[in-house]
């Protein structure tokens, strides 16, 4: 008697493979809705509580502080949300359904792309709530509907990066704990030493190299370089460095840490 094995195949390229997994995690969404409140809720209140009670001592007036800074406050509430990736990620590992899945024909890529894009299409509904509410307050653009749309890009762009930093720790974390130290000890110092709230002229001279090379500065001026009407510079060709780089470094790392989590 012989026993009759199955062999999985498909045709479908990785691209094809990661849209499936994206549609498959953003489905959680009507099991899950709570799921949309938690993306935005964060960039929120880091929008309002940081622009009507810290606004007027750093401009003299909070109206002023959000014409300056509201869309890099938002900028910088949805960076500290990619924390997310990594949670979703250690929590789907340790349930066992990236262990189902990888016994269909599935590309690993696929797999944490798939996850990632889940996320950027939840930042886009942050950022169109939040922008929202920037809007309902008082903030205008003054490059019109193409700078906004510019600015957006540029933010989620640089979102997609950054998210693969936050794949990897959730690959290699031991805990949700490590995940959330990560934030803390590294997302948090980086927000905090941008051009996010202040102008890059106001700060002593290292730190103001220091903030000169943050990517979250260069993040920054491109997104007020486009929400004032202005031409693409150096801000834009540093930020779009910092994007490959980042994808360049964290995609093989999060790829091989995936394929070591699966033989261990």
């Amino acid at each position: 008697m012989t026993t009759a094995t199955t062999t999985w195949t498909t045709t479908r390229g990785p691209l094809a493979q990661a849209a499936s997994m994206t549609a498959r995690s953003l489905a959680s969404i009507r099991h899950q809705p709570a799921q949309l409140i938690e993306f935005f809720m964060i960039p929120l209140m880091i929008l309002l509580s940081i622009t009507f009670f810290m606004g007027g001592q750093m401009m003299g007036s909070w109206k002023d502080f959000l014409q300056y800074a509201g869309p890099t406050i938002i900028a910088m509430g949805l960076f500290f949300a990619i924390t997310a990736t990594g949670l979703g990620l250690y929590g789907d590992i340790k349930e066992g359904v990236f262990d189902r899945l990888t016994a269909m024909p599935v590309s690993r890529f696929a797999l944490l792309a798939g996850r990632i894009a889940a996320d950027m299409v939840k930042h886009t509904w942050a950022l169109l709530v939040v922008g929202g509410v920037a809007f309902a307050i008082g903030y205008r653009s003054d490059g019109g509907v193409l700078g906004t749309a510019g600015a957006a890009l540029a933010l989620l762009l640089f979102l997609f990066a950054a998210s693969w930093t936050m794949a990897l720790v959730g690959l290699t974390a031991k805990s949700e704990e490590q995940i959330q130290t990560w934030m803390i000890s590294l997302l948090m110092p980086l927000a905090y030493t941008s051009t996010i709230f202040i102008e890059k002229d106001t700060l002593p001279g290292p730190v103001q190299w220091w903030a000169s090379a943050n990517p979250l500065t260069a993040l920054a001026d491109t997104m007020r370089m486009f929400l004032s009407g202005g031409t693409p510079g150096s801000e834009t060709l540093a930020l779009l460095a910092w994007c490959a780089a980042i994808l360049a470094v964290f995609v093989p790392l999060s790829l091989r840490a995936y394929r070591r989590k699966l033989t261990s």
